[in-house]
């Protein structure tokens, strides 16, 4: 993966938008943006774009450099992207998901979890909040009504593992190993 994938890829995470991500690059001039183009350019409020901006500017991929008044008094902002840290903003991001995923798999064997047979998005118990609701409303989903059924932890913990794969294959690939 090249640099600029890399810029485009941070900017994304941060932004939630790949489509501006890359127009956010190739518009800017030697990573600079001003403020009132990219309005322009990305059709953004300017709310919008600042609070875009700002985002960036935490996650350290953004530094305003300041403002200065054009010929017809209107304030420009300038922001630089920071485009050497790209690289290392993925890196924490990836090993954030990698603790993560770590404590979940970790939880998932050591766990028993019931969901619900009709829809598990509906719910997700543990055993003890299970045994504690069972004066309630016995081992029914509290959202439909549906009987509560065990996870197959099994299956979750596959699920887990390789997308640990993935992360730490991507993980190696960013910090110069092998991919």
């Amino acid at each position: 993966m090249d640099e600029e994938d890399l810029v485009v890829l941070a900017l994304a995470v941060v932004t939630h938008d790949l489509s501006i991500a890359k127009k956010m690059l190739h518009f800017s001039e030697d990573g600079v943006l001003e403020e009132g183009d990219m309005m322009e350019k990305l059709r953004l409020a300017p709310t919008e774009l600042r609070q875009l901006l700002y985002k960036m500017q935490d996650a350290n991929l953004a530094v305003q450099l300041g403002t200065k008044e054009d010929e017809e008094g209107n304030r420009l902002t300038y922001w630089r992207i920071n485009k050497d840290l790209a690289r290392s903003f993925l890196l924490r991001k990836l090993r954030e998901a990698r603790d993560y995923l770590l404590k979940r798999m970790e939880e998932e064997e050591l766990g028993e979890y019931y969901v619900c047979a009709a829809d598990p998005s509906h719910i997700r118990l543990s055993f003890d909040e299970v045994i504690s609701r069972m004066g309630e409303s016995g081992l029914v989903c509290p959202i439909c009504g549906a009987m509560l059924e065990p996870v197959d932890r099994e299956r979750v913990v596959t699920e887990l593992k390789e997308m640990l794969e993935i992360l730490n294959k991507a993980l190696r690939s960013l910090e110069g190993g092998v991919s």
